[in-house]
């Protein structure tokens, strides 16, 4: 793998354009400034509902769009493979992506720093012990070359009992919800 490849490749438009940024955010060594440019981009998106509706609204020339986004981008001081990434995907228009591909290289740099992500669902709130005795056992399905797993613990109420984790490319389903789900379906097609 050379030293600008990706540790994980991502796929679909987004994709793509979240591996090229990484490929020449690695090339010129800016790794660390990119994540942090696309960070404040992805906030100041969230945060303000004209830079939104500018960035995502269709009607607004590609060329506006991303001489816009460059000088937002250059007035916050961000590096050059930032600014080149971004004019790129609003001249292809694909500014409607933005929130999809930073997200896929935050995934990328995740992976690239060793680490992966498993989102925890349960029907109920777990207590901190449980949390821990999952976090523990979460290591074991971790890939080689990964060191550690950050865990995010969410409800959802319609699981009935039970929890899902999903880590990285993982997803492991153990609700009540899902049995019942498939014991409906071999007892409707057993009929």
């Amino acid at each position: 793998m050379s030293a600008a490849a990706a540790p994980v490749t991502k796929f679909g438009t987004p994709g793509r354009y979240a591996n090229a940024i990484y490929a020449a955010a690695a090339q010129k060594n800016a790794l660390a400034a990119v994540t942090d440019d696309l960070s404040l981009l992805k906030e100041t998106l969230k945060a303000s509902a004209t830079l939104h509706h500018f960035v995502t609204n269709p009607s607004i020339p590609r060329e506006t769009k991303a001489s816009g986004i460059v000088k937002l981008l250059t007035s916050a001081k961000a590096d050059v493979v930032t600014k080149n990434a971004m004019a790129t995907l609003a001249e292809g228009g694909r500014m409607h992506d933005v929130f999809k591909v930073i997200d896929n290289y935050m995934e990328i740099i995740t992976a690239a720093k060793g680490e992966v992500n498993a989102v925890i669902t349960s029907a109920a709130p777990l207590p901190e012990e449980e949390k821990a005795a999952i976090r523990a056992q979460l290591v074991s399905f971790l890939d080689k070359g990964q060191t550690k797993v950050e865990s995010v613990f969410k409800v959802d109420a319609s699981l009935v009992s039970g929890i899902t984790v999903e880590i990285g490319d993982k997803f492991l389903d153990a609700s009540v919800a899902t049995q019942l789900k498939k014991l409906h379906s071999l007892l409707k097609t057993s009929i």
